[in-house]
Protein backbone atom coordinates (compact mmCIF):
# COMPACT_ATOMS: atom_id res chain seq x y z
CA UNK A 1 0.00 0.00 0.00
CA UNK A 2 1.41 3.37 -1.05
CA UNK A 3 1.95 6.00 1.63
CA UNK A 4 0.04 9.31 1.58
CA UNK A 5 3.09 11.47 2.35
CA UNK A 6 6.65 11.25 0.99
CA UNK A 7 9.37 9.76 3.15
CA UNK A 8 11.24 12.41 5.15
CA UNK A 9 14.46 11.43 6.89
CA UNK A 10 14.40 14.02 9.67
CA UNK A 11 16.53 13.67 12.80
CA UNK A 12 15.52 11.61 15.84
CA UNK A 13 16.97 12.41 19.24
CA UNK A 14 17.80 8.81 20.09
CA UNK A 15 19.95 8.43 16.94
CA UNK A 16 22.33 11.20 17.96
CA UNK A 17 25.70 10.29 19.50
CA UNK A 18 25.45 13.32 21.84
CA UNK A 19 22.04 12.28 23.19
CA UNK A 20 22.33 11.25 26.88
CA UNK A 21 22.39 7.47 27.12
CA UNK A 22 20.05 7.36 30.13
CA UNK A 23 17.43 9.43 28.29
CA UNK A 24 17.85 7.19 25.24
CA UNK A 25 17.27 4.19 27.49
CA UNK A 26 14.11 5.74 28.97
CA UNK A 27 12.79 6.37 25.47
CA UNK A 28 13.37 2.80 24.26
CA UNK A 29 12.01 1.42 27.54
CA UNK A 30 8.78 3.42 27.07
CA UNK A 31 8.37 2.10 23.53
CA UNK A 32 9.01 -1.46 24.64
CA UNK A 33 7.02 -1.52 27.91
CA UNK A 34 4.10 0.79 27.13
CA UNK A 35 3.50 0.01 23.47
CA UNK A 36 5.16 -3.13 22.12
CA UNK A 37 4.63 -5.42 25.13
CA UNK A 38 1.46 -3.91 26.60
CA UNK A 39 -0.39 -3.98 23.27
CA UNK A 40 1.44 -6.94 21.68
CA UNK A 41 1.74 -5.20 18.31
CA UNK A 42 3.96 -7.92 16.88
CA UNK A 43 2.00 -11.03 17.88
CA UNK A 44 1.00 -11.61 14.20
CA UNK A 45 4.70 -12.01 13.32
CA UNK A 46 5.00 -15.28 15.30
CA UNK A 47 3.79 -17.64 12.53
CA UNK A 48 6.00 -15.87 9.99
CA UNK A 49 9.10 -16.38 12.14
CA UNK A 50 8.08 -19.95 12.91
CA UNK A 51 7.88 -20.61 9.17
CA UNK A 52 11.39 -19.19 8.71
CA UNK A 53 12.70 -21.45 11.48
CA UNK A 54 11.16 -24.54 9.89
CA UNK A 55 12.15 -23.73 6.29
CA UNK A 56 15.75 -22.68 7.04
CA UNK A 57 16.49 -25.07 9.90
CA UNK A 58 18.05 -22.15 11.81
CA UNK A 59 17.62 -22.41 15.58
CA UNK A 60 19.28 -19.09 16.47
CA UNK A 61 17.81 -15.60 16.12
CA UNK A 62 20.14 -12.58 15.97
CA UNK A 63 18.00 -9.61 16.95
CA UNK A 64 19.51 -6.41 15.53
CA UNK A 65 18.83 -2.93 16.94
CA UNK A 66 17.27 -4.56 20.02
CA UNK A 67 16.67 -1.33 21.96
CA UNK A 68 15.12 -2.41 25.27
CA UNK A 69 14.36 -5.92 23.84
CA UNK A 70 11.31 -5.15 21.70
CA UNK A 71 8.51 -7.75 21.58
CA UNK A 72 10.61 -10.74 22.60
CA UNK A 73 9.26 -11.27 26.11
CA UNK A 74 5.99 -12.46 24.62
CA UNK A 75 7.22 -13.34 21.14
CA UNK A 76 9.90 -15.84 22.12
CA UNK A 77 7.66 -18.13 24.23
CA UNK A 78 5.05 -18.04 21.45
CA UNK A 79 7.68 -18.77 18.80
CA UNK A 80 9.08 -21.71 20.75
CA UNK A 81 5.59 -23.08 21.32
CA UNK A 82 5.08 -23.04 17.55
CA UNK A 83 8.57 -23.95 16.25
CA UNK A 84 10.47 -25.56 19.14
CA UNK A 85 13.54 -24.36 21.08
CA UNK A 86 15.31 -21.30 19.67
CA UNK A 87 18.37 -19.38 20.90
CA UNK A 88 17.99 -15.57 20.93
CA UNK A 89 20.87 -13.06 20.91
CA UNK A 90 20.14 -9.37 21.53
CA UNK A 91 22.42 -6.87 19.74
CA UNK A 92 22.49 -3.10 19.35
CA UNK A 93 24.84 -0.31 18.32
CA UNK A 94 24.01 1.46 21.62
CA UNK A 95 23.04 -1.51 23.82
CA UNK A 96 20.78 -0.85 26.80
CA UNK A 97 22.42 -3.65 28.76
CA UNK A 98 20.34 -3.25 31.90
CA UNK A 99 17.05 -3.57 30.02
CA UNK A 100 18.30 -6.35 27.75
CA UNK A 101 19.65 -8.43 30.63
CA UNK A 102 16.38 -7.87 32.47
CA UNK A 103 14.51 -9.26 29.47
CA UNK A 104 16.83 -12.28 29.40
CA UNK A 105 16.11 -12.91 33.07
CA UNK A 106 12.34 -12.56 32.63
CA UNK A 107 12.29 -14.87 29.59
CA UNK A 108 14.31 -17.21 31.78
CA UNK A 109 14.82 -20.12 29.40
CA UNK A 110 18.64 -20.17 29.45
CA UNK A 111 18.74 -19.62 25.68
CA UNK A 112 18.49 -15.82 25.58
CA UNK A 113 21.66 -13.72 25.70
CA UNK A 114 23.04 -10.21 25.14
CA UNK A 115 25.94 -9.85 22.70
CA UNK A 116 28.90 -8.49 24.68
CA UNK A 117 29.89 -5.80 22.14
CA UNK A 118 28.09 -3.09 20.13
CA UNK A 119 26.93 -4.53 16.79
CA UNK A 120 26.63 -2.68 13.48
CA UNK A 121 23.63 -4.05 11.57
CA UNK A 122 25.43 -3.42 8.26
CA UNK A 123 28.29 -5.75 9.25
CA UNK A 124 27.11 -8.46 11.61
CA UNK A 125 30.15 -10.15 13.19
CA UNK A 126 31.40 -13.46 11.87
CA UNK A 127 30.06 -16.38 13.84
CA UNK A 128 26.72 -14.71 14.51
CA UNK A 129 24.79 -16.95 12.15
CA UNK A 130 21.03 -17.33 12.34
CA UNK A 131 17.77 -15.61 11.45
CA UNK A 132 18.24 -11.84 11.69
CA UNK A 133 15.37 -9.72 12.97
CA UNK A 134 14.84 -5.94 13.08
CA UNK A 135 11.78 -4.73 15.03
CA UNK A 136 10.67 -1.07 14.98
CA UNK A 137 14.14 0.09 13.93
CA UNK A 138 14.62 -0.18 10.16
CA UNK A 139 13.24 3.34 9.66
CA UNK A 140 16.25 4.71 11.57
CA UNK A 141 18.46 3.94 8.57
CA UNK A 142 18.77 6.32 5.60
CA UNK A 143 18.38 4.51 2.26
CA UNK A 144 22.09 3.82 1.71
CA UNK A 145 22.49 2.32 5.19
CA UNK A 146 19.19 0.42 4.96
CA UNK A 147 20.37 -1.14 1.70
CA UNK A 148 23.69 -2.03 3.35
CA UNK A 149 21.79 -3.87 6.13
CA UNK A 150 19.89 -5.85 3.48
CA UNK A 151 23.04 -6.41 1.41
CA UNK A 152 24.91 -7.87 4.39
CA UNK A 153 22.13 -10.40 4.96
CA UNK A 154 21.91 -11.17 1.23
CA UNK A 155 25.68 -11.61 0.80
CA UNK A 156 25.84 -13.94 3.80
CA UNK A 157 22.61 -15.68 2.70
CA UNK A 158 21.19 -15.02 6.17
CA UNK A 159 17.44 -15.18 6.72
CA UNK A 160 16.08 -11.74 7.64
CA UNK A 161 12.79 -10.44 9.05
CA UNK A 162 12.24 -6.67 9.20
CA UNK A 163 9.03 -5.58 10.98
CA UNK A 164 7.59 -2.09 11.36
CA UNK A 165 4.35 -1.03 13.07
CA UNK A 166 4.28 2.59 11.87
CA UNK A 167 3.31 3.95 8.46
CA UNK A 168 3.36 7.20 6.52
CA UNK A 169 -0.43 7.26 6.66
CA UNK A 170 -2.77 9.52 8.63
CA UNK A 171 -3.77 7.05 11.41
CA UNK A 172 -0.13 6.40 12.30
CA UNK A 173 0.84 10.09 12.05
CA UNK A 174 -2.10 11.30 14.15
CA UNK A 175 -1.54 8.60 16.78
CA UNK A 176 1.72 10.31 17.75
CA UNK A 177 -0.36 13.15 19.23
CA UNK A 178 -1.35 10.75 22.02
CA UNK A 179 2.27 10.22 23.02
CA UNK A 180 2.40 12.80 25.88
CA UNK A 181 -0.58 11.19 27.64
CA UNK A 182 0.85 7.72 27.13
CA UNK A 183 4.21 8.79 28.56
CA UNK A 184 2.59 10.28 31.66
CA UNK A 185 0.51 7.13 32.22
CA UNK A 186 3.53 4.91 31.75
CA UNK A 187 5.68 6.92 34.16
CA UNK A 188 2.95 6.95 36.82
CA UNK A 189 2.64 3.16 36.54
CA UNK A 190 6.41 2.67 36.60
CA UNK A 191 7.84 5.63 38.54
CA UNK A 192 11.51 6.28 39.16
CA UNK A 193 12.95 9.61 40.33
CA UNK A 194 14.63 10.26 36.97
CA UNK A 195 11.55 9.29 34.93
CA UNK A 196 9.36 11.57 37.06
CA UNK A 197 11.81 14.46 36.77
CA UNK A 198 12.16 14.15 32.97
CA UNK A 199 8.36 13.93 32.63
CA UNK A 200 7.62 16.92 34.87
CA UNK A 201 10.19 18.97 32.95
CA UNK A 202 8.56 17.89 29.68
CA UNK A 203 11.75 16.37 28.28
CA UNK A 204 10.60 12.76 27.97
CA UNK A 205 7.16 13.60 26.45
CA UNK A 206 8.84 15.93 23.94
CA UNK A 207 11.44 13.37 22.89
CA UNK A 208 8.92 10.52 22.56
CA UNK A 209 6.43 12.66 20.61
CA UNK A 210 9.01 14.09 18.21
CA UNK A 211 10.78 10.77 17.64
CA UNK A 212 7.41 9.02 17.19
CA UNK A 213 6.29 11.47 14.53
CA UNK A 214 9.63 11.35 12.73
CA UNK A 215 9.64 7.53 12.93
CA UNK A 216 6.33 7.44 11.06
CA UNK A 217 7.63 9.91 8.44
CA UNK A 218 10.80 7.83 8.01
CA UNK A 219 9.08 4.45 7.66
CA UNK A 220 9.63 2.62 4.38
CA UNK A 221 6.54 1.36 2.56
CA UNK A 222 6.28 -1.65 0.27
CA UNK A 223 7.38 0.28 -2.83
CA UNK A 224 10.38 1.67 -0.94
CA UNK A 225 11.39 -1.81 0.20
CA UNK A 226 11.13 -3.14 -3.36
CA UNK A 227 13.49 -0.37 -4.45
CA UNK A 228 15.95 -1.15 -1.65
CA UNK A 229 16.11 -4.84 -2.58
CA UNK A 230 16.43 -4.19 -6.32
CA UNK A 231 19.65 -5.75 -7.53
CA UNK A 232 20.00 -7.97 -4.46
CA UNK A 233 18.78 -11.03 -6.29
CA UNK A 234 20.04 -14.55 -6.88
CA UNK A 235 18.47 -17.94 -7.64
CA UNK A 236 19.20 -19.09 -4.09
CA UNK A 237 17.69 -16.12 -2.24
CA UNK A 238 14.30 -14.44 -2.33
CA UNK A 239 12.65 -11.31 -0.91
CA UNK A 240 8.99 -10.82 -0.15
CA UNK A 241 6.83 -8.32 1.73
CA UNK A 242 3.60 -8.72 3.66
CA UNK A 243 1.34 -6.21 5.36
CA UNK A 244 -0.62 -7.70 8.26
CA UNK A 245 -3.65 -5.72 9.45
CA UNK A 246 -4.93 -7.37 12.67
CA UNK A 247 -7.90 -4.99 12.97
CA UNK A 248 -9.23 -3.13 15.98
CA UNK A 249 -6.81 -0.73 17.66
CA UNK A 250 -3.72 -2.73 16.67
CA UNK A 251 -1.62 -1.04 13.98
CA UNK A 252 -0.78 -2.81 10.71
CA UNK A 253 2.62 -4.51 10.62
CA UNK A 254 4.72 -4.34 7.46
CA UNK A 255 7.20 -7.19 7.00
CA UNK A 256 10.17 -7.57 4.69
CA UNK A 257 11.44 -11.13 4.57
CA UNK A 258 14.64 -12.34 2.96
CA UNK A 259 15.48 -16.04 2.95
CA UNK A 260 17.76 -18.52 1.21
CA UNK A 261 15.99 -21.03 -0.99
CA UNK A 262 17.05 -24.28 -2.61
CA UNK A 263 16.79 -25.10 -6.29
CA UNK A 264 13.75 -27.28 -5.59
CA UNK A 265 11.75 -24.52 -3.83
Amino acid sequence: MRSVVPRLHLFEFEDQSWFPSRLRDMTTEFLQEALVLRHRFYAPVTPVLAGLVRRTGQRRVIDLCSGASGPWEHLKPELQQDAGPVELVFTDRFPNRRALQGACDRIGDGRTHVHPDPVDATAVPEGQDGIRTVFTAFHHFPPDVARAVLADAFTRRAPLCVAESSERRWPSLLATLLAPMLVVGHVLRNPTPLRLLCTVLGVLPLVVTWDGLVSALRTYDGADLASLTAGLSAPDYRWWTERIAPGGAAPPVLLLIGEPVSATD
